[in-house]
């Protein structure tokens, strides 16, 4: 499936709609500032994260942008308040609209971690 690029809170709400996957993982990046997202490490990950997200025999991934450096740093971030996210990029597994795995950061690069996160182990 193609990564899903949005904020809007109707597609996470959909998460535990009656039409949710059983499994989706939602990508926490920083903005894109000025053609990049400002986060060096979101950077970093973002070959690996399309390579494990986009085609037809590939999970449902939601980006979910977390604002600029400012809004990112503040504790109310919806990010942090709602999914208690604490740093980007990170990635949760979402099944019957809980959260079941998590990496972040480095971890993402890490094949053995991304895999065990994708596979539900």
């Amino acid at each position: 499936m193609p990564l899903i690029e949005s904020s809007y809170p109707h597609v996470l709400g959909a998460l535990n709609g009656p039409t949710a996957p059983k499994r989706s993982f939602l990508i926490f990046y920083s903005n894109v500032v000025d053609g990049r997202m400002w986060c060096p490490d979101c950077r970093v990950v973002e070959d690996a994260v399309k390579k494990a997200f986009q085609g037809e025999d590939k999970p449902q991934g939601i980006i979910y942008w977390v604002g600029s450096l400012a809004q990112w740093r503040d504790k109310n971030n919806h990010a942090r308040t709602s999914w208690n996210v604490n740093s980007v990029p990170t990635i949760l597994r979402i099944e019957d609209g809980k959260e079941t795995g998590r990496i972040v950061e480095n971890e993402i690069l890490d094949s053995a971690k991304l895999k065990a996160l994708l596979s539900g182990e």
